[in-house]
């Protein structure tokens, strides 16, 4: 018993220098430490990583048994690449349905395959670069060849908040899958006034033209364009990890608003904090698009806006897709977020 508790603390001890060491952003890169069969499995996705892994073991002197994994591992073969082929599937803190839902990847997006578990599958988005598990009955995996002739097929993109996925080209016919404002779907040929979609799974599908278009992006960078892309999604439920229209996270909106205006900005808000100008907190100094941040603990940056340039006024995800004010004289000034505002910056 006693040789037990010292090699778990000798384990234990291990762990907490080697996390201290690396300071990982597990968001974005992969440190998972599992103890089994007598060794402590270590997993990352870094090269310089697994060599830090390799050193800091020799220089601590312990006698614990390590084995260090570099994703991706051969559990995932040549299936390298992959695609999501359900409308919105969560992507998980850890290999469980039970497990945290970090982000989402919706339909048509794709991402590099890290390690196969069981039914689960790690990824790391082609998005904005997140790490986290999906299941493996949303997604359909790829070699490389595979992968790009799918890439290359001609596109279309969703033009509605969800768009149906049909059996046959008739608007009577039933739905076989769905897809989220901006997902881009496969042509495959045409039939009147319906499009023949290639299921990224195989098979296919029919969608009528009226609801796609060739591009998400405007024709010419407008900060109304993204003002006017957030309000068309007010009312839209808030969901932890949300990034769709289906529901969001506040982040997650910001991120999709901007995305389907052509910029890219990270996925969450301590990191959209740094992604552009810094502004400061005078209000007087805002424009119209700038994005607005908040710690409401008083810890860390955790909710994060888009200002509207009215009335003081910006529209977040806070328990749906609303419009508050900075405005103590307005009916929907937010008294917590007034106090709990840290700055802005602008991205565009």
């Amino acid at each position: 018993m006693m040789l037990h508790t010292q090699e778990k603390n000798s384990r234990s001890d291990f762990e907490r220098r080697l996390r201290k060491s690396l300071r990982v952003d597990t968001r974005y890169s992969v440190l998972d430490l599992k103890f089994a069969m007598g060794y402590l499995h270590i997993f990352t996705d870094s090269i310089s990583n697994a060599i830090h892994i390799s050193e800091t073991y020799q220089r601590s002197g312990s006698a614990l048994r390590i084995k260090v994994v570099l994703l991706p591992d051969k559990s995932v073969g040549s299936n390298t690449k992959g695609v999501c082929h359900v409308g919105v599937a969560p992507v998980r803190r850890s290999a469980a349905s039970s497990g945290e839902q970090v982000t989402q990847v919706l339909y048509g997006e794709s991402f590099d395959t890290l390690q196969v578990e069981g039914g689960w599958i790690r990824v790391r988005l082609h998005a904005d670069g997140y790490i986290g598990w999906v299941s493996y009955d949303q997604v359909t995996l790829y070699n490389e060849e595979a992968f790009y002739d799918y890439q290359f097929l001609p596109k279309a993109h969703a033009a509605a908040s969800v768009v149906e996925i049909l059996e046959s080209p008739a608007r009577t016919a039933p739905a076989i899958r769905e897809a989220v404002y901006g997902a881009a779907l496969s042509i495959a040929g045409r039939h009147g006034k319906f499009l023949s979609i290639k299921l990224p799974d195989g098979g296919s599908g029919w969608v009528e033209k009226s609801l796609v278009c060739d591009s998400i992006h405007p024709a010419e960078l407008s900060v109304d364009k993204v003002i006017e892309t957030a309000l068309d999604f007010r009312g839209i439920s808030y969901v932890w990890g949300g990034r769709s229209a289906k529901g969001f996270d506040c982040s997650g909106f910001v991120q999709t608003v901007f995305r389907l205006n052509g910029i890219d900005i990270p996925r969450d808000s301590d990191m959209q904090f740094s992604s552009g100008i810094r502004v400061g907190r005078d209000l007087n100094k805002l424009r119209k698009g700038d994005l607005l941040f908040f710690s409401t603990n008083g810890d860390k940056i955790n909710h994060v806006a888009i200002y509207t340039g009215k009335r003081k006024e910006f529209i977040h995800s806070s328990g749906f897709v609303r419009i508050n004010s900075f405005d103590r004289k307005r009916k929907n000034f937010s008294k917590k977020l007034s106090s709990s505002f840290v700055g802005a910056c602008r991205v565009i």
